[in-house]
């Protein structure tokens, strides 16, 4: 489950084994309490604050990544029903609606709720199964089961309609009101579901690629109505950074960078922001996201910055533009487990996206005034050389960005923004007073918390499904093995094949992979199984699998695969004083390592197997932009 912590009046918080009820907001960083046991009322730090006692046990639980296909569509279908009643208070007439709407007892709604609220995860609303018909085998009466399919064959022959895009729930009325008819009792709407997938794909009928869970949803025009409080609505988008860097060695220009960022609609604060050499990928969007959600403090004291950035928190809507990198099946998981919206942009419509480029055109027009700029176009550049006066090393400009935005951006008026006497905002004062409220206008309070910031950064992480194999598993033909590895080799699934598991993989360092356990419900670190290999990323693994293609290694092994690695950092290492391009590349390499990826906990008795290089007690960000680093993670006890 997603350990989330509220700070909303009323909820309970605990500060190591005393009991709170939080009053009010205190300050961005704070909020005034009450102890339950004694009334003592006491302002408390947010960053110590915890949702369970400290001596409470922790119970992991099974996040909604880790189910296979069917039992995601599941989860979804169920979790859908009792959304409206979990994103907000519903009355008993509303609950009573709400059933009516889905064809069933209102009583049903409630017990769903109380099992979701168990582990705040979706994928408990999972039915139990294990006595019923098994995976792929009926679980309905044979005479309902006819009919569902009668119903779907008589739309096909009928060719007035497309049965890939009608609604479910007309699909379910009918085929209900059917079954009544016979006196036989109707299907789960979420039956009737899968059945029309298995449908589709039996008759191999042509549909549409399209998000899971529904189409994808856009704004209805171009102002916000839903951004009437801090977070309700983020905005995000990737851009180059009009200024030429330099590599830290020879501070020779490598070339720009990637600015990838995000502002809050409400308040116009920046909620988070990260810069790479590498351009906008599913990976730069979940660090982004994992970075506006969570603390930067760490992240400043590193800098030695001398500023507040208390912005972070569950965001109620990111809004993003149509490029690939957003629109990825694998960010729906963390919208039901975090309950936060995706919303895109209409296709072809940049206005729609106006925060966020105005933003990145005031971002950048600051950086038109530092030595190595590129300016915005060749004419206003004309006569300067960007190269040869480049200066600011990766580093150094995401220092130069951090203080503009923290000291200047968030803290200086902004046009848009006025109070209720008309005078103009900061940022940051109209985001204290959408928190903290006034005498006149009553604040949202603290925004909730996300206490296992590990988890989050995981779960956005790339995945994977592979199988356990005698010498352990295999991922792009790099072997990898853990002794832990031997609890879980040879496990089936309901159909008597190889259990596949659930992969994640940090692309800037591809040892070690992270292995969920379903039985204990956890993530394991899984290093390489040749403990002799050297540290690799993701792009040095596909540059090495195109040298092997160019010598005519069609299918590389792993031997060859970490001889052509050798090979071309020696290339590189000899030529980065020569060309732009290789000195980019190391500068891009050393970008990519020099943080070291999350390790979830491991047992005792495996630690002493993790190669000196993969130390688990040294845990850091596996973000490339630091943002994330040092973050204070609070260990299940």
């Amino acid at each position: 489950m997603a350990r989330i912590l509220s700070l909303k009046p009323g909820s309970r918080v605990f500060l190591d084994t005393a009991e709170y009820e939080v009053l009010a907001p205190a300050s961005l960083s704070s909020i005034k309490a009450r102890n339950i046991q004694n009334g003592e009322i006491r302002v408390l730090p947010i960053a110590e604050l915890s949702s369970i006692s400290s001596d409470t046990p922790y119970e992991p639980s099974t996040p909604l990544d880790c189910l296979d296909e069917t039992e995601l569509q599941i989860a979804l279908n169920q979790f859908e029903i009792i959304k409206p009643a979990i994103t907000r208070s519903l009355t008993r007439k509303e609950i009573e609606e709400l059933a009516a709407k889905h064809n069933i007892h209102y009583t049903t709604i409630y017990r769903k709720i109380r099992k979701y609220r168990e582990t705040m995860s979706p994928a408990s609303l999972i039915p139990n199964v294990k006595n019923r018909g098994g995976k792929g085998k009926n679980r309905i009466d044979k005479a309902v089961d006819d009919i569902v399919k009668c119903y779907f064959q008589e739309i096909l022959d009928g060719r007035q309609l497309d049965i890939t895009k009608l609604s479910i729930k007309a699909l379910h009325r009918e085929i209900s009101m059917r079954c009544r008819r016979l006196s036989l009792k109707p299907p789960a709407w979420n039956t009737v579901s899968n059945r029309l997938d298995d449908f589709i794909h039996e008759r191999r009928l042509d549909v549409k690629k399209k998000r899971k869970g529904g189409a994808p949803r856009t704004m209805a025009g171009t102002s916000f109505p839903d951004a009437n409080l801090p977070l309700d609505v983020v905005q995000i988008d990737h851009t180059p950074l009009d200024i030429i860097i330099v590599d830290e060695e020879h501070r020779e220009p490598i070339g720009k960078v990637f600015l990838s960022i995000a502002i809050d609609v409400f308040s116009r604060m920046v909620v988070g922001f990260s810069i790479s050499l590498d351009s906008p990928s599913i990976f730069s969007v979940g660090r982004l996201i994992a970075n506006c959600m969570l603390p930067k403090t760490e992240f400043l004291k590193r800098l030695d910055i001398d500023a507040e950035w208390d912005i972070y928190g569950k965001i109620g809507v990111i809004h993003l533009d149509n490029a690939s990198e957003f629109r990825a099946d694998s960010f729906i998981p963390f919208q039901e487990e975090y309950l936060t919206d995706m919303r895109w942009r209409p296709v072809a419509t940049p206005e729609y996206g106006g925060h966020i480029e105005r933003l990145a055109k005031t971002l950048n027009e600051a950086i038109h005034q530092e030595p190595g700029t590129t300016m915005s176009n060749i004419i206003k550049r004309a006569g300067y050389n960007s190269e040869g006066h480049a200066c600011y090393t990766i580093d150094e400009i995401e220092k130069w960005l951090t203080i503009l935005i923290t000291k200047i951006y968030n803290v200086k008026n902004h046009s848009a923004l006025k109070d209720r006497y008309g005078r103009q905002m900061s940022p940051l004062q109209k985001y204290e007073l959408g928190i903290l409220g006034d005498d006149t206008t009553p604040g949202l309070g603290n925004p909730d918390i996300i206490e296992d910031p590990e988890r989050l950064k995981l779960f956005l992480l790339p995945s994977y499904k592979r199988t356990v194999q005698r010498e352990g598993i295999g991922l792009e033909k790099i072997k990898y093995f853990h002794d832990i590895l031997r609890n879980i080799y040879g496990k089936v699934d309901e159909e008597g094949k190889p259990l596949k598991f659930l992969i994640k993989r940090d692309p800037r360092r591809i040892s070690p992979i992270y292995l969920f356990d379903p039985e204990q419900k956890e993530y394991f670190a899984i290093p390489y199984r040749d403990l002799s290999r050297p540290p690799m990323t993701y792009w040095e693994l596909e540059a090495s699998r195109k040298r092997c293609n160019e010598q005519g290694v069609n299918d590389p092994n792993e031997e060859q695969i970490f001889n052509a690695y050798g090979e071309l950092q020696q290339i590189r290492n000899d030529s980065v004083a020569k060309t732009k391009k290789a000195r980019r590349e190391r500068e891009a390499e050393k970008r990519r390592k020099k943080d070291k990826p999350v390790y979830p906990k491991l047992s005792v008795r495996h630690e002493a197997d993790i190669a000196p290089h993969e130390s688990s007690d040294d845990v850091m960000s596996f973000y490339d932009d630091s943002l994330l680093d040092g973050v204070l993670v609070k260990k299940p006890v």
